[in-house]
């Protein structure tokens, strides 16, 4: 992408120079065609009256402007795309080098409490199959939302739901099934049957499991951590015991 930006750039600053010093990068051809001879009489050259050589002239020269303007237009457009493509790839590697501070560990709560078992089950019971597979998306959106996590200005709150399950380690094909039932029961006419809330039910426990595995992880961490500074004050105390001993 960087070379495509480069190549772009350098096309661009060409062009930019081609208008500047008054020649069109795309002119008329210069070859010289010759005709054929039919046997035919040779008859006087008719020529062009000056000003209408000059206007020709110009108007070829109009041309190839405005072709060269068109040109420096599209490389500006693909300039601007890659480097959008950029910014976002930047901002998706950023927020996975990011550590998991105490917001995160809220926002896991959060969307532990919108996968939980009392979700799933009203999903189950309550309401028919469109509302129940709406509901199961629609709570992870609200858990989201509460979390209060920066949402870019290009994203709708369907991508910013699947970008922060992702961050957990969720598993992406559980996500995809989800989301995908939540836009066919949200958007389309046609009746939503007891499979489809069925799946929709069952990957949210899939999303429900992977945060709480991941939970776990970040415990067994944490005591890890603990375990790790007692045995370090424990042995500077033996230390220090042991000095004033002698």
């Amino acid at each position: 992408m960087v070379l495509a930006v480069l190549a772009a750039l350098a096309g661009l600053t060409l062009l930019l120079w081609s208008s500047s010093s008054g020649s069109s990068l795309v002119g008329p051809p210069q070859g010289t065609w010759g005709t054929p001879s039919l046997g035919m009489p040779d008859l006087p050259a008719v020529t062009e009256a000056p000003s209408q050589q000059v206007g020709d002239g110009e108007l070829r020269e109009q041309d190839g402007r405005a072709v060269d303007w068109l040109l420096i237009g599209f490389l500006v457009m693909v300039v601007v795309v890659i480097l959008m493509v950029l910014r976002m790839l930047l901002d998706r590697q950023r927020d996975e080098r990011e550590p998991l501070g105490v917001e995160d560990d809220e926002e896991l709560v959060a969307l532990l409490e919108a996968s939980g078992e009392d979700v799933r089950y009203r999903a189950l019971a309550e309401g028919d199959p469109r509302n129940a597979v709406v509901a199961c998306w629609v709570a992870l959106e609200d858990a989201v939302r509460r979390s209060g996590l920066r949402q870019d200005l290009s994203e709708t709150a369907a991508e910013l739901t699947r970008r922060v399950l992702s961050r957990w380690d969720v598993d992406a094909t559980a996500i995809r099934e989800l989301s995908e039932t939540y836009r066919e029961a949200r958007f389309s006419r046609h009746p939503v049957s007891e499979q489809q809330r069925d799946r929709a039910v069952a990957a949210l426990e899939r999303i429900h499991e992977d945060l709480r595995r991941r939970v776990l992880a970040e415990q067994a961490r944490i005591a890890e951590q603990e375990a790790e500074a007692r045995a370090a004050a424990g042995d500077g105390a033996g230390d220090g015991q042991t000095g004033a001993s002698r």
